[in-house]
């Protein structure tokens, strides 16, 4: 079964795995009020390796329960296929994504 990790450490959240449809449906909902009890959290995506339009769109939800948790939200380490995915769907430019 296809499973994503996921790890809040010193306002970094590191994602591991894969971000599938599979994986992000076992996601807790009452885990977003602790990744984003912080001021801001950086998204480390470096160890993702599978996302697909699903774990896409997942990244855009948590965007939004940031905000809604008055939490400034960040991605670093987009892998090059997430990257390609990105682009391929149009939303560029849309992701607050930092650059290392």
């Amino acid at each position: 079964m296809s499973k994503a990790n996921i790890v809040l450490n010193h306002g970094t959240l590191a994602v591991s795995g894969q971000l599938s449809r599979h994986s992000v449906a076992h996601i807790k909902n009452s885990e977003y009020v602790n990744w984003f009890a912080h001021g801001a959290v950086n998204v480390d995506l470096s160890k993702v390796n599978k996302a697909d339009t699903a774990g896409l769109a997942w990244l855009f939800y948590l965007l939004e329960q940031a905000a809604n948790h008055s939490c400034q939200l960040s991605f670093s380490n987009i892998p090059e296929k997430l990257t390609k995915l990105i682009t391929l769907s149009g939303v560029d430019g849309l992701l607050p994504i930092t650059c290392d």
